[in-house]
Protein backbone atom coordinates (compact mmCIF):
# COMPACT_ATOMS: atom_id res chain seq x y z
CA UNK A 1 0.00 0.00 0.00
CA UNK A 2 2.76 2.08 0.66
CA UNK A 3 4.51 1.37 -3.12
CA UNK A 4 0.86 2.65 -4.00
CA UNK A 5 0.99 5.77 -2.40
CA UNK A 6 4.44 6.56 -3.59
CA UNK A 7 3.26 6.00 -7.25
CA UNK A 8 -0.12 8.25 -6.81
CA UNK A 9 2.50 10.91 -5.06
CA UNK A 10 4.83 10.38 -8.39
CA UNK A 11 2.13 10.44 -10.89
CA UNK A 12 0.52 13.49 -9.32
CA UNK A 13 3.81 15.74 -9.42
CA UNK A 14 4.81 14.59 -12.40
CA UNK A 15 1.29 15.95 -13.85
CA UNK A 16 1.90 19.32 -11.91
CA UNK A 17 4.95 19.49 -13.45
CA UNK A 18 3.67 18.71 -17.37
CA UNK A 19 1.38 21.55 -16.16
CA UNK A 20 3.62 23.85 -15.24
CA UNK A 21 6.04 23.52 -18.38
CA UNK A 22 3.32 23.57 -20.59
CA UNK A 23 1.82 27.08 -19.20
CA UNK A 24 5.87 28.49 -18.78
CA UNK A 25 5.86 27.27 -22.92
CA UNK A 26 2.99 28.99 -23.88
CA UNK A 27 4.37 31.97 -22.44
CA UNK A 28 6.88 32.17 -24.75
CA UNK A 29 4.58 31.00 -27.78
CA UNK A 30 2.09 33.11 -29.50
CA UNK A 31 0.41 32.01 -32.32
CA UNK A 32 -1.42 34.45 -34.24
CA UNK A 33 -3.02 35.03 -37.63
CA UNK A 34 -3.33 38.47 -39.20
CA UNK A 35 -3.58 40.13 -42.66
CA UNK A 36 -1.16 42.60 -44.01
CA UNK A 37 -1.06 44.76 -46.85
CA UNK A 38 1.58 47.05 -47.91
CA UNK A 39 0.77 50.18 -49.56
CA UNK A 40 3.37 51.19 -52.34
CA UNK A 41 4.10 54.61 -51.93
CA UNK A 42 2.59 57.11 -55.11
CA UNK A 43 5.23 57.84 -57.58
CA UNK A 44 4.50 60.64 -59.63
CA UNK A 45 6.52 63.23 -60.81
CA UNK A 46 6.08 65.95 -63.67
CA UNK A 47 8.48 67.60 -65.12
CA UNK A 48 7.08 70.85 -67.48
CA UNK A 49 4.07 69.42 -67.33
CA UNK A 50 4.86 65.84 -68.67
CA UNK A 51 5.04 62.63 -66.61
CA UNK A 52 8.48 61.75 -65.13
CA UNK A 53 9.58 60.10 -68.17
CA UNK A 54 11.87 62.93 -69.78
CA UNK A 55 13.73 62.83 -72.84
CA UNK A 56 13.76 66.18 -74.94
CA UNK A 57 16.19 67.56 -77.89
CA UNK A 58 16.19 71.75 -77.13
CA UNK A 59 16.86 73.67 -79.54
CA UNK A 60 17.32 77.42 -79.33
CA UNK A 61 13.80 77.77 -79.72
CA UNK A 62 13.20 76.42 -76.44
CA UNK A 63 15.79 79.42 -74.78
CA UNK A 64 14.32 82.67 -73.99
CA UNK A 65 16.94 85.04 -74.90
CA UNK A 66 18.85 87.91 -72.73
CA UNK A 67 18.43 91.37 -73.80
CA UNK A 68 20.60 93.22 -75.77
CA UNK A 69 20.72 96.38 -77.58
CA UNK A 70 23.63 94.92 -79.92
CA UNK A 71 22.07 91.97 -81.01
CA UNK A 72 18.28 91.56 -82.88
CA UNK A 73 15.99 89.75 -80.94
CA UNK A 74 15.89 86.44 -81.67
CA UNK A 75 18.83 85.14 -82.29
CA UNK A 76 21.77 84.16 -80.24
CA UNK A 77 25.29 85.33 -81.02
CA UNK A 78 28.50 86.09 -78.88
CA UNK A 79 27.50 87.92 -75.83
CA UNK A 80 24.24 87.13 -75.37
CA UNK A 81 22.82 84.13 -72.58
CA UNK A 82 19.74 82.08 -73.86
CA UNK A 83 17.84 80.38 -71.12
CA UNK A 84 15.22 77.50 -70.29
CA UNK A 85 13.41 76.99 -66.57
CA UNK A 86 12.78 73.90 -65.73
CA UNK A 87 10.49 72.60 -63.18
CA UNK A 88 10.17 69.73 -60.92
CA UNK A 89 7.02 68.90 -59.56
CA UNK A 90 7.27 66.03 -56.92
CA UNK A 91 4.32 66.80 -54.95
CA UNK A 92 2.45 63.65 -56.08
CA UNK A 93 5.44 61.08 -54.41
CA UNK A 94 5.24 59.75 -51.39
CA UNK A 95 9.00 59.74 -51.46
CA UNK A 96 12.02 62.08 -51.00
CA UNK A 97 13.27 62.33 -54.43
CA UNK A 98 16.65 62.28 -56.68
CA UNK A 99 16.68 64.35 -59.97
CA UNK A 100 19.55 63.96 -62.24
CA UNK A 101 19.56 66.71 -65.08
CA UNK A 102 22.37 65.82 -67.81
CA UNK A 103 22.74 68.24 -70.92
CA UNK A 104 24.31 66.57 -73.70
CA UNK A 105 26.30 69.43 -74.90
CA UNK A 106 28.22 67.69 -77.60
CA UNK A 107 26.88 70.16 -80.15
CA UNK A 108 29.23 72.72 -78.55
CA UNK A 109 32.58 70.72 -77.80
CA UNK A 110 34.21 72.51 -80.55
CA UNK A 111 33.26 75.84 -79.11
CA UNK A 112 34.75 76.67 -75.87
CA UNK A 113 33.67 79.78 -75.37
CA UNK A 114 29.90 78.42 -74.99
CA UNK A 115 29.01 76.61 -72.23
CA UNK A 116 25.98 75.73 -69.49
CA UNK A 117 25.26 77.38 -66.55
CA UNK A 118 22.50 75.60 -63.97
CA UNK A 119 21.28 77.72 -61.63
CA UNK A 120 18.98 76.27 -58.90
CA UNK A 121 16.55 78.25 -58.12
CA UNK A 122 15.55 77.97 -54.81
CA UNK A 123 19.16 77.51 -53.57
CA UNK A 124 20.77 79.78 -56.20
CA UNK A 125 23.14 77.56 -56.04
CA UNK A 126 25.34 78.01 -59.62
CA UNK A 127 26.64 75.14 -61.86
CA UNK A 128 29.16 76.12 -64.20
CA UNK A 129 28.30 72.02 -65.71
CA UNK A 130 26.37 70.60 -68.03
CA UNK A 131 25.05 68.19 -65.18
CA UNK A 132 23.26 69.07 -61.97
CA UNK A 133 21.99 66.36 -59.15
CA UNK A 134 19.51 67.45 -56.75
CA UNK A 135 16.98 66.03 -53.46
CA UNK A 136 13.97 66.52 -52.79
CA UNK A 137 13.60 66.18 -49.26
CA UNK A 138 9.82 64.66 -48.42
CA UNK A 139 9.23 67.14 -45.43
CA UNK A 140 9.96 70.07 -48.12
CA UNK A 141 8.17 72.87 -47.75
CA UNK A 142 7.24 73.24 -51.38
CA UNK A 143 7.88 69.95 -53.37
CA UNK A 144 8.51 71.80 -56.95
CA UNK A 145 11.86 72.66 -58.01
CA UNK A 146 12.81 75.13 -60.67
CA UNK A 147 15.88 74.64 -62.05
CA UNK A 148 17.55 77.28 -64.66
CA UNK A 149 19.15 75.85 -67.62
CA UNK A 150 21.63 79.01 -69.34
CA UNK A 151 23.47 78.51 -72.49
CA UNK A 152 26.24 81.36 -72.47
CA UNK A 153 28.09 82.64 -75.49
CA UNK A 154 31.10 84.69 -74.00
CA UNK A 155 32.29 87.71 -77.03
CA UNK A 156 36.28 86.45 -77.21
CA UNK A 157 38.50 87.91 -79.86
CA UNK A 158 40.06 84.70 -79.87
CA UNK A 159 36.95 82.66 -80.81
CA UNK A 160 35.86 84.79 -83.59
CA UNK A 161 36.63 82.72 -86.44
CA UNK A 162 35.10 79.70 -84.91
CA UNK A 163 32.06 81.61 -83.86
CA UNK A 164 31.96 82.69 -88.05
CA UNK A 165 30.73 78.54 -88.35
CA UNK A 166 27.98 78.62 -86.20
CA UNK A 167 26.34 80.92 -88.56
CA UNK A 168 22.78 79.74 -90.19
CA UNK A 169 23.47 76.39 -87.54
CA UNK A 170 21.18 75.09 -85.45
CA UNK A 171 22.33 73.97 -82.12
CA UNK A 172 20.67 71.01 -80.84
CA UNK A 173 20.98 69.71 -77.45
CA UNK A 174 19.50 66.37 -75.63
CA UNK A 175 18.40 67.04 -71.92
CA UNK A 176 17.58 64.03 -69.89
CA UNK A 177 16.31 64.06 -66.45
CA UNK A 178 16.25 60.68 -64.57
CA UNK A 179 14.77 60.37 -61.07
CA UNK A 180 15.04 58.21 -58.38
CA UNK A 181 13.82 57.56 -54.64
CA UNK A 182 16.29 59.25 -52.19
CA UNK A 183 17.72 56.59 -50.01
CA UNK A 184 19.77 58.81 -47.88
CA UNK A 185 23.20 58.94 -50.18
CA UNK A 186 23.54 60.42 -53.21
Amino acid sequence: MKNKYIYLIGIFLLLITVLTISKTYSLFETDAVGDAELTVGKWQIILNDVDVTYAETLTLTNFTYSSSSHIEDGFFAPGRTAEFILEIDASNTDVAVVSNIEIDDSAIEDYPNIHFVIIDMDTSQTINNNSYESVIPLDAASRVKQIKIQLVWDNQLAYDESDTSLIGEELEFVLNANFKQYLGDI
